[in-house]
């Protein structure tokens, strides 16, 4: 690593009238730095770091330098490197080091200063061998950030260490590493079990620290799994869940699952089979109170079952056997013939589907059947008498009413089924004809079957959908399947909108249109861009001096510091989390110069009053303890098994919650190891952090002990690990800004709803403009704003929160009356520094905080907003 100046007002050394710079002109100084890093033979080159007076140059107004040019800048007084620039700069490295599980030598030309928190994975140090290197470097480096286009040495390929370096790169190689291994990197790492994929862990959780525990099937029993499935880890929180989740044997009730544009439902009812309705018929909105409109819902109704004959009198048998990333197969027998029925059952699908193997056909409805068009081979048009108009398509195009033909249907007496006169062995498959569209619409794509669905990932931007599909015109006509809104933004190529000819449009219930997208390649490639700020632990924007003198952040810092930290040990996962987070907070604002300067006591103090806190959760002491669940196969509180209900911890022992519940502890956790890494416990920390990843986003199929991705869907929502959190960061936060918080634009929910500018509990058929817990504007509003943190930003736009506060939070009488005794104040006070900082800060210096917040952390981050 090195750097240099770069002097862009210079008079040129030579031009192409003289050789030599003109005697006896001064050289004019104004410079920016450049500060340049990479590794042995170039293949790992850090971006530029360039540092100049301004900490807002004008002409960066509007534009994101990281991401439109792919350098970094700073500034200082003097434009040049210091030892705070580069102490951020080491420990931003150090991180990624962290995060790619790698350690590293770093060379640099000017032997560097030890940083008062040395990095934990990269060695400093100084080498002769880097003179040779330093001038061809930095000069070829200067070369192409000055020159044009037109210059043919500079290219976009060009790379300066297999120029005129090379030699001396391969003398500094031969030096540092004479066995050194040659290794490669790939760019693209779609392996389930390895790249971005790879395993978190693959042996069970510790037995020491975790006691094993099965008996939740007495609490939450699992029905409707084939037994030969079951020695797996169980999905909890998958879109089918409701397939296969219950409180109660005695008296199941089976709930739909949602999965858009249709929901399906196995009913303990006749009539039983594949139950399917298209929820979005059923819209109501509620009537208006108090100038709100609080929610609005779809009920659930047997639009059409998918049956057979020999299910009329008795309930068939119910198997899910195999899942993925797109949906779970489902098998219906009766269990008397052994024959049955199977189905895919996929997110998005564009039909319903059941193949049989001999039963015979019985499509049910609730509604009476009108009418049935079976003029084509092999295809039914239904009509319901609730204006809704299902086409059939069966895979065996005898299939008909004509007598003649080998499977014949008709309309039984009670006008609301179709049933067939023999057994079928093929498929049938359903599909809701969009409004004003032919019935003709579906046609070309009922040879294309889905069957399933997995991720890759390409890099820290790019993942793609890969759809499991059989049927003979998949390559050539290719699949028909539906995309949500925010897919449908990110898709590359040129994905079909709702305003494209021909386009075929359903809706989810509670997300929004869908658009049928069509490919003979069937893999969904998709773009989440990096983010127009770099997302750490720190606000992109420190406080300026006159703020933290202004606001007395020091002071305050302090007082919090050595405050009583009393609420730890809260018998709550959720609560511990969250005063975890908290503490460990204060001990990121300590370590910040722009507040402290250069004395590290306070952080000192800090770190032992924090690690000494957290003890008990070293050996899982902290009350309730954690215990290894047997069934689903996770992690959960032990509080479920002394009370017996679900609702315990807001239902953390049915994993409930468990990505908000330990994410806190992650978070808390990664803060840190960031600012004491040589803790002589952090090996025990890690083991027990590791141990949640896993519980809440294991990425591996090998990790046989948790399911994959418990609390994230690719579909609704070491470098590897660093790049997958970022890419799920970006995901999860378009899925939010898109679904979750409101712009007065958003086209995703009725008119009524987007006024009210955020969603409150939202359910796949419902959206309720509340909590379960205090019906207030400022408590539905400040849920979605905990915990306070500079990644918000990602969800949180300015356009919004002006948006959110303009129409509805400056309104209340929290905040028109200043109430500042009530604790949800403090997070409406941070969010809104975003449109009134100098007031925020005013309020927040006396304003009684929120549990979970403390009025440092409050004031630093409402002063990121602050240019004073």
């Amino acid at each position: 690593m090195d750097e240099t100046s770069f002097f862009y007002r210079a008079d040129s050394p030579r031009t192409l009238s003289r050789k030599s710079a003109v005697a006896g002109i001064k050289a004019d100084k104004t410079r920016v730095t450049m500060a340049v890093a990479t590794n042995a033979d170039g293949s790992d080159k850090l971006p530029l770091l360039f540092i100049g007076k301004a900490a807002q140059p004008r002409a960066f107004a509007g534009h994101n330098v990281t991401n439109e040019l792919g350098v970094e800048y700073t500034s200082s007084s003097k434009a040049w490197m210091n030892t705070e620039i580069f102490q951020t700069w080491l420990r931003e490295l150090d991180l990624r080091m962290i995060l790619e599980r790698r350690r590293i030598l770093l060379l640099c030309v000017v032997p560097p200063n030890q940083p008062r928190l040395g990095p934990t994975k990269i060695k400093l140090g100084y080498h002769k061998v880097l003179a040779l290197l330093q001038a061809a470097v930095v000069a070829v480096a200067a070369r192409r950030v000055a020159a044009s286009n037109s210059d043919p040495a500079v290219g976009e390929d060009y790379n300066f260490l297999q120029d005129t370096v090379k030699g001396a790169t391969d003398k500094l190689v031969g030096t540092l590493s004479p066995n050194a291994a040659e290794t490669s990197s790939s760019t693209k790492q779609d392996s389930a079990s390895g790249g971005y994929f790879a395993t978190f862990g693959t042996d069970g959780p510790s037995e020491e620290l975790f006691e094993r525990n099965g008996s939740l099937e007495k609490i939450v029993p699992i029905i409707n799994v084939a037994e030969e499935a079951l020695n797996q880890p169980i999905p909890t929180n998958d879109w089918w869940g409701n397939l296969i989740h219950v409180t109660d044997l005695k008296n199941v009730t089976n709930f739909p699952a949602w999965s858009n544009p249709y929901a399906v439902k196995l009913p303990r009812k006749a009539p039983y089979g594949l139950q399917t309705c298209y929820s979005y018929t059923y819209r109501e909105i509620a009537p208006k109170i108090n100038g709100t409109v609080k929610e609005y819902n779809h009920s659930y109704h047997n639009d059409l079952t998918l049956s057979s004959e020999e299910f009329f009198l008795y309930e068939p048998k119910y198997e899910i056997y195999e899942w993925d990333e797109g949906g779970a197969k489902l098998r219906t027998c009766d269990e008397a013939s052994g024959k049955c029925m199977e189905s895919a059952l996929v997110s998005g699908m564009a039909f319903v589907p059941a193949a049989y193997d001999g039963l015979t056909p019985r499509i049910d409805t609730e509604h009476d059947i009108t009418h049935v068009d079976d003029s084509a081979p092999g295809k039914f048009v239904i009509h319901l008498n609730n204006s809704q108009t299902w086409v059939l398509y069966a895979s065996d195009k005898s299939i008909s009413f004509r007598v003649e033909d080998s499977v014949v249907f008709s309309v039984n007496a009670s006008g609301s089924s179709l049933v067939a006169d023999a057994g079928y062995i093929g498929t049938i498959r359903v599909a809701l004809l969009p409004d004003n569209a032919d019935d003709t619409v579906y046609d070309e794509f009922d040879s294309c079957m889905v069957r399933g669905g997995s991720v890759t990932m390409e890099s820290r931007t790019r993942y793609s959908l890969n759809w499991d599909v059989e049927g003979s015109t998949c390559e050539t006509v290719g699949l028909l399947h539906f995309a949500l809104a925010h897919q449908v933004e990110s898709l590359s190529g040129s994905p079909t909108t709702s305003g494209s000819a021909g386009a075929i449009v359903l809706h989810s219930a509670t997300r929004g249109e869908m658009v049928g997208q069509v490919t003979t390649n069937p893999m969904w490639s998709f773009v989440e861009p990096e983010a127009g700020f770099e997302v750490d632990f720190y606000p992109a924007r420190k406080p300026s001096p006159w703020i933290v003198a202004e606001t007395d952040m020091l002071r305050t810092l302090q007082k919090d510091i050595m405050a009583n930290w009393s609420d730890w040990n809260a018998n709550s996962w959720y609560y511990n989390g969250k005063y975890y987070q908290k503490y460990a907070s204060l001990c990121l604002m300590a370590a910040d110069s722009s507040i402290v300067g250069p004395d590290t006591t306070l952080l000192t103090y800090c770190l032992e009053k924090l690690e000494a806190m957290i003890e008990p959760m070293l050996n899982n002491t902290l009350s309730p303890s954690l215990v290894y669940d047997t069934l689903y196969r996770g992690i959960i509180s032990s509080s479920i098994f002394k009370t017996g209900s679900i609702y315990t911890e807001f239902g953390n022992g049915m994993y409930n919650d468990h990505h908000y519940h330990y994410g806190y502890f992650v978070t808390a956790s990664a803060m840190l190891k960031h600012l004491d890494p040589n803790w002589f416990r952090m090996p025990e920390l890690e083991k027990i952090i590791w141990t949640m990843l896993r519980d809440v986003v294991n990425p591996s199929a090998d990790d046989t002990y948790f399911p994959r991705f418990r609390h994230f869907s690719w579909v609704s929502g070491n470098k590897a690990v660093e790049d997958l959190g970022s890419l799920m960061l970006r995901l999860d936060a378009h899925a939010i800004r898109t679904y979750f918080l409101l712009k007065s634009d958003n086209t995703i929910h009725p008119p009524e709803i987007v006024r009210n500018h955020v969603t409150g509990i939202f359910f796949d058929n419902r959206v309720w403009y509340n909590t379960w817990f205090l019906d207030e504007k400022y408590a539905i509003h400040g849920i979605q704003m905990i915990p306070v943190s500079p990644i918000n930003e990602l969800a949180r736009t300015s356009v919004f929160v002006e948006q959110e506060w303009n129409d509805i939070l400056s309104k209340e009488d929290i905040v028109t009356k200043a109430n500042t005794s009530i604790t949800w104040l403090s997070l409406l006070l941070v969010n809104a520094a975003t449109v009134n900082p100098m007031e925020s800060l005013r309020l927040l210096k006396n304003a009684t905080m929120d549990d979970g917040l403390s009025r440092s952390w409050a004031l630093y981050n409402a002063a990121e907003t602050t240019f004073v």
